[in-house]
């Protein structure tokens, strides 16, 4: 038995030294939020930061959302808090969900790709993890936001994230 583990541990090893560091798994795709949404979105009232975890209106920035390889919601976060790692490393080794939060495929239906076209949930890779920042280029907090979660996927090498870059800006103009 001591035998079995030595050559496995060894094989491992070798596996490791010869494949090289291992790359994060992360695909991050940029998409846009529709200027037609983002309209609708500005002329809601109410409670901005509750209608942003259930409904997914996205009138301030930044907007975290987190859902889970299932798709299923998980975490939701308006504007920055500092730790939130922590809580966010909790969700995702426990697999917990989020009741009444907007759901995946509800964010994507108010979303484009740089060219114009539609983006749904069929066209995500599969991951354990996916998350979507909502965000504007001159926003120093969705800076600091997009740097924790760097570092976050940083300290988690065997997770699969697929980060959905969506932003209110305009799109570059395809010539």
């Amino acid at each position: 038995m001591r035998k079995i583990f030595v050559l496995t541990s060894l094989f491992v090893l070798y596996l490791g030294l010869s494949l090289g560091p291992v790359a994060l798994a992360e695909e991050r795709l940029k998409l846009y939020q529709k200027n037609e949404v983002q309209v609708q979105h500005q002329r809601l009232v109410g409670n901005v930061r509750a209608q942003a975890r259930r409904e997914g209106v996205v009138v301030n920035v930044p907007q975290l959302y987190v859902f889970l390889s299932d798709q299923s919601s998980a975490y939701h976060m308006d504007g920055y808090r500092p730790g939130f790692e922590r809580e966010l490393n909790l969700i995702v080794d426990r697999s917990r969900t989020a009741r009444s939060m907007v759901r995946l495929d509800r964010l994507l239906e108010r979303v484009k790709a740089a060219d114009g076209s539609a983006f749904s949930p069929a066209d995500l890779p599969p991951a354990d993890v996916y998350i979507a920042l909502y965000r504007r280029a001159d926003c120093p907090t969705c800076d600091r936001v997009a740097e924790a979660l760097a570092a976050w996927r940083e300290s988690r090498p065997g997770l699969t994230v697929v980060w959905l870059d969506v932003s209110l800006d305009m799109p570059p103009r395809q010539h």
